[in-house]
């Protein structure tokens, strides 16, 4: 049986791997990897949105110089919905829903 896209269902695993640079995320349907650079970049906090909103040619990606660290310190899980990464440099406050984590791994 297939979890639906929109589902809030939590993955079956999340591995960081740190060396590779990349985060793991598994459901009984989909799986996939994504480089930590890209989670930091589709960070749906406010702050990034406001970021990638104000870029010319609407190109809404955090250029790396915007983009102080993707080096990932911590994953916590957030009620039954969604994780909070939280960055080398401190920033915490993207809230990542499974449904976007999906998304993520639907498009990568």
């Amino acid at each position: 049986m297939s979890t639906p896209v929109g589902s809030t269902v939590p993955p079956k695993r999340i591995h960081v791997d740190r060396k590779a640079g990349t985060i793991e995320i598994a459901w009984d349907d989909i799986q996939g990897h994504i480089a930590l650079s890209d989670m930091r970049r589709s960070c749906p906090c406010a702050l990034c949105d406001d970021l990638r909103s104000k870029q010319v040619g609407g190109l809404h990606m955090i250029s790396e110089n915007e983009m102080p660290s993707s080096v990932l310190t911590g994953v916590t899980p957030v009620g039954n919905y969604a994780v909070q990464l939280r960055w080398e440099d401190g920033h915490d406050t993207g809230i990542y829903p499974y449904t976007y984590l999906r998304e993520l791994i639907g498009s990568g």
